[in-house]
């Protein structure tokens, strides 16, 4: 009789331990899962603001704007424009 209790016991801790790593290894694959996510959002949030970024500057340095300033701000006239300058190295 004390043999099957004893057997019981070691079957039945088995069970429950088998049972509390399961709850473990699913815990922590969903924590994984979460920061897998939360980084694939990430990284599309950093891709958008890259792109918006590449289209600011190409706006930003784009010839038409330039020689717009440079007419509109500058007084610049096509003249200018035409004239090639070269520009020396520092100390020459």
């Amino acid at each position: 009789m004390r043999d099957a209790a004893l057997k019981w016991v070691v079957i039945l801790s088995v069970l429950f331990g088998e049972l509390l790593l399961h709850a473990w290894v699913r815990t922590g694959t969903t924590q994984a899962n979460l920061e897998i996510s939360l980084a694939q959002s990430r990284l599309s949030d950093l891709l958008s603001y890259q792109r918006k970024l590449t289209l600011e500057r190409d706006r930003l340095k784009s010839d038409t704007r330039i020689i717009g300033i440079a007419r509109s701000r500058l007084g610049l006239t096509d003249e200018v424009f035409n004239q090639t300058l070269f520009l020396g190295k520092e100390g020459d």
